[in-house]
């Protein structure tokens, strides 16, 4: 029952500290993870994942998992926040019994401090990081197995380990050094690593480097792309060193979180992180007949799980910061379990010099508490950020003034609000600080756009376009720019080009049967709508455009069903509701007609 208890207590604990976003907005690329994401909406596409991948990375478990949720619950945000919030308490859990069963006295702490840490907020509270809390809880399972094995030598055991692994690589490649961490645990353990240790690693090894190997692959090939050229080796290990250390410090002492960093600059402070490293490391070593050898197991794993993320091999992810939060998310649990024992030790120490046992333990107890309910605070604190764009890019804004991307997808907010000049405003800063970023150019040229000034518009169109002639939302913009101006031809070749190089764009096809059915190919137009219905049957346009184009054939009945698809999907949408009627009076259903047109009025007046 106690245990009971205590588990209830960490997962109300983690509930409490995510209610502020539990019910919050699809934000920054959760489009492409899910709503857009046409992978998730074919019907055998928890199999062709593994097969066929299409995404930027090859995590094809997590895939087929988001595969399942979008069947689950489509397009509900709250749902794929509970499964993240139910993964990050499973992982707590998980972290309790893996510190017990390491013979760490304080394990219930150090699950706490997981599931409390601000530093998990990010991980957590945004939908798109379900690859970091779908992995991490394989990952413990695999090191409770292997735990298991070397008490027990059971052969299942090890199995059951190798099999987790390899779930958990299958979900995100981050967790590639854990033979590197199972070797550092049998070192832990006995003070040496035997070629029969080895051996044992053996099959852990090849499963880390082949898909660390199609990790690199992909990222190459599909993430970096050709318009974001890596820096220099040396530049990379040096801001490696400087993220270490500001992982280090911010897992210490959480304050001054961002959802995206600035680099830190300089020779100096870079030689001065890497030599603390390595000060740290040697000290460690040096004490490692007593709690030396435990800062090394539980520093080693923080350590050796940052290591792929640290950005030495080239990552998409660098062109916007050196660091993430959601890259120090597994490392985490090295250092929780870290702070677990140092209570334990601290409370040995003082018994040792004399202090009674009793009083020591409920002071440093009631200081842990302390600390922990006040990381429990700016974790809440924190993850109202992340409850909608606006919250969190005004707050990436200003926290960090130079980040380009947060300027960027903040200008996004406003021009959906209907605020271009505002918009304009942080898509210009945004060119500013990023002269070489296709999408602020794009974005720029939506907003100059909708103010009115078409060809500077066009301008910003083109320099996306000549900085990365692949992105497909750059002629797609064209395209309807043109298209705006009834340069058919011209915005037809731009819907072309968008569809060459994103198949699955499912508004350049509808757009594309505009521009079509605005030359009179009515027939093509038709396919063009049926096409992009195909890709997103939610897409309330294509619905009213393919009716429009059965109307105009002379086909009502087929236009009306159209339409009525159009308002399923949303109610309110007046021009739907006006078309309707159009084509109830022309089949002589007068008194439904003029019920669809006063509703259009209605629609249109809200």
């Amino acid at each position: 029952m106690k245990i009971l208890l205590r588990a209830l207590a960490l997962a109300l604990v983690g509930a409490w500290i995510y209610t502020p976003c539990l019910h919050g907005t699809w934000l920054w690329d959760d489009g492409l993870e899910i709503t857009r994401n046409a992978a998730l909406r074919v019907p055998g596409g928890w199999w062709r994942t593994w097969l066929h991948p299409e995404g930027m990375d090859y995590f094809p478990l997590k895939n087929s998992l988001q595969w399942l949720e979008w069947h689950l619950w489509g397009a509900d945000p709250a749902a794929y926040h509970g499964v993240n919030l139910g993964l990050h308490i499973l992982s707590a859990l998980l972290v309790w019994r893996l510190l017990h069963m390491l013979g760490i006295r304080a394990a219930y702490l150090g699950a706490l401090i997981f599931v409390a840490h601000p530093m998990a907020v990010e991980s957590v509270a945004w939908i798109s990081e379900f690859k970091n809390t779908v992995s991490l809880p394989p990952l413990l399972f695999a090191s409770i197995a292997m735990v298991e094995f070397y008490r027990t030598g059971s052969r299942f055991a090890w199995i059951k380990s190798l099999l987790w692994f390899v779930a958990a690589l299958c979900c995100k490649t981050s967790v590639v050094m854990f033979p590197f961490v199972v070797l550092l645990y049998e070192w832990w353990r006995r003070g040496r690593v035997t070629p029969r240790d080895l051996r044992k690693a053996v099959p852990f090894f090849g499963a880390s480097l082949a898909m660390g190997c199609a990790t690199v692959w992909f990222q190459s090939t599909r993430a970096i792309g050709a318009v974001s050229a890596p820096d220099p080796l040396g530049a990379r290990v040096a801001q490696a060193a400087l993220s270490v250390a500001a992982y280090a410090r911010q897992a210490v002492w959480p304050s001054g979180l961002e959802p995206i960093y600035p680099p830190i600059q300089g020779l100096l402070p870079a030689f001065a992180a890497g030599l603390g490293i390595l000060a740290a490391l040697a000290l460690f070593w040096i004490y490692r007949a007593g709690w030396g050898r435990h800062a090394l197991l539980g520093g080693g794993w923080f350590l050796l799980n940052l290591v792929p993320v640290l950005g030495i091999l080239p990552m998409a992810y660098s062109r916007i910061s050196p660091r993430a939060d959601h890259f120090a998310y597994l490392p985490l649990v090295g250092l929780a379990g870290l702070a677990a024992a140092g209570l334990c030790a601290g409370v040995d120490a003082l018994v040792k010099r004399g202090a009674p046992r009793l009083p020591v333990r409920i002071i440093l107890a009631a200081a842990a508490v302390a600390a922990v309910a006040l990381m429990a605070r700016q974790a809440h604190s924190y993850a109202a950020a992340y409850r909608d764009e606006k919250s969190l890019w005004s707050y990436a804004v200003q926290q960090n003034p130079g980040a380009w991307l947060a300027h960027n997808n903040l200008g996004k907010v406003f021009l959906q609000e209907g605020r271009p000049a505002d918009a304009a405003k942080e898509f210009g800063e945004a060119v500013r600080i990023r002269a070489d970023s296709p999408e602020a150019h794009a974005n720029l040229g939506n907003a100059l756009e909708a103010t009115g000034e078409v060809e500077a518009a066009r301008l910003e169109y083109a320099s996306a376009i000549r900085i990365d002639p692949g992105f497909a939302g750059a002629h797609y913009n064209l395209g309807l720019s043109l298209l705006k101006a009834g340069r058919r031809q011209e915005a037809a070749g731009e819907f072309l080009e968008a569809l060459r190089r994103e198949p699955g764009h499912a508004a350049a096809r509808n757009s594309l049967g505009l521009a079509l059915a605005g030359m009179g190919r009515l027939d093509e137009a038709r396919e063009q709508y049926r096409l992009a219905l195909g890709l997103d049957p939610e897409l309330k346009e294509a619905h009213l455009n393919l009716g429009n184009a059965l109307f105009r054939s002379g086909l009502l009945e087929e236009a009306v069903a159209e339409y009525r698809q159009a308002l399923r999907i949303d109610p309110g949408y007046a021009g739907a509701h006006s078309n309707l009627g159009q084509a109830l009076q022309g089949l002589g259903h007068h008194a439904e007609a003029e019920a669809e047109f006063g509703e259009a009025r209605r629609a249109a007046n809200r």
